[in-house]
């Protein structure tokens, strides 16, 4: 089973190294190795092509945006089956054979994952990450959140292709739009072993307030278009195109995202404006029983000027009032 291995680079040419070097180091043999150089200017390419192994193939365009290199690398992969790696992510050496075997013994499966250490270089926290139910239905996990950090991920390109592929609309998210179409035609599974070290760098989405907004109503989108398609069998993008953020309707659920990341903002990263942003745009989402509360905090919010007192008073706040925002959701 050959697997085709893709990443997509843009400006970091610190993270190339070890990053590739983990590819050429996996126990599986039977691999084509794709980097794509998506238009970098800091001399990344350079770093990609001192690499000389008649696995690898290297990709380098114009600046075209992640979603569609990747796009246009799954075009160019022969393999029968995809397996992402993040740029500047560690895969262990055994990633692709152990996720390999999952796919070989299991015809049901499509899509598998792995447990991932996540490295935050903004935060300085390191976690596991490790969502996956086992014995719960793949798609009725996804309508919640998304189980998967990208990278971690290996597909059977036709459950790919069934599924219709990444989707140019998400700049963002594209991964779990994917998973969320690709519930419909496949099953999925979890290498229950630590396989992949993803690092949250920031210039990443967390680093910015704007991203993080954008990444939340795109991650919305996929949910109300694959919930669309159980029911209808067409999404707003099907119908809509480019326009179908106009279409989005309101929601409790997104509401609630948009808060937990607020709260995040001050309890993690004491970041008192992007807390207040953030829970502006909960308040837009949902005006109910919670609206309440969260314009409570709002108000705190706006006045809060700092200092160690009111720091430790807030954070104590805060955590009160994100279990009445979980009750009332």
């Amino acid at each position: 089973m050959l697997v085709s291995i893709i990443t997509v680079y843009y400006n970091r040419v610190n993270q190339v190294k070890e990053s590739i070097q983990s590819l050429l180091d996996q126990t599986y043999a039977n691999t084509e190795i794709i980097l794509v150089d998506d238009g970098s200017t800091d001399g990344t390419l350079q770093a990609l092509e001192a690499f000389q192994d008649p696995r690898i193939r290297l990709i380098s365009h114009s600046n075209r945006g992640f979603t569609r290199s990747v796009i246009e690398a799954v075009k160019q992969s022969k393999g029968e089956v995809v397996a992402i790696h993040g740029s500047g992510d560690i895969s262990f050496p055994q990633r692709i054979e152990e996720q390999v075997k999952v796919l070989q013994s299991r015809p049901d499966i499509g899509v598998v994952g792995c447990i991932v250490e996540n490295v935050n270089k903004v935060t300085n926290t390191t976690t596991i990450y490790n969502k996956y139910k086992q014995g719960v239905k793949g798609i009725d996990q996804l309508l919640q959140n998304n189980f998967y950090t990208h990278g971690e991920v290996m597909f059977r390109r036709d459950a790919y292709e069934q599924a219709g592929g990444y989707r140019e609309l998400f700049k963002f998210t594209q991964d779990y739009d994917l998973w969320l179409r690709m519930g419909l035609v496949t099953e999925f599974a979890l290498v229950e072993k630590l396989l992949y070290r993803r690092y949250t760098l920031p210039d990443g989405v967390s680093g910015s307030v704007e991203k993080m907004m954008v990444q939340q109503y795109l991650a919305e989108l996929g949910r109300q278009c694959a919930e669309l398609r159980i029911r209808e069998g067409r999404d707003l993008i099907d119908r809509y195109g480019v326009h179908a953020l106009f279409f989005l309707k309101r929601s409790k659920r997104l509401a609630l995202k948009l808060f937990n990341l607020g709260v995040s903002a001050i309890v993690n990263e004491r970041d008192m404006d992007k807390a207040k942003r953030l829970v502006q745009l909960s308040l837009e989402q949902n005006w109910t029983a919670r609206g309440s509360v969260l314009s409570g905090l709002l108000a705190v919010l706006t006045r809060f000027e700092g200092g160690k007192k009111a720091m430790l008073s807030m954070l104590l706040l805060l955590r009160q009032v994100k279990k009445k925002v979980e009750k009332t959701a």
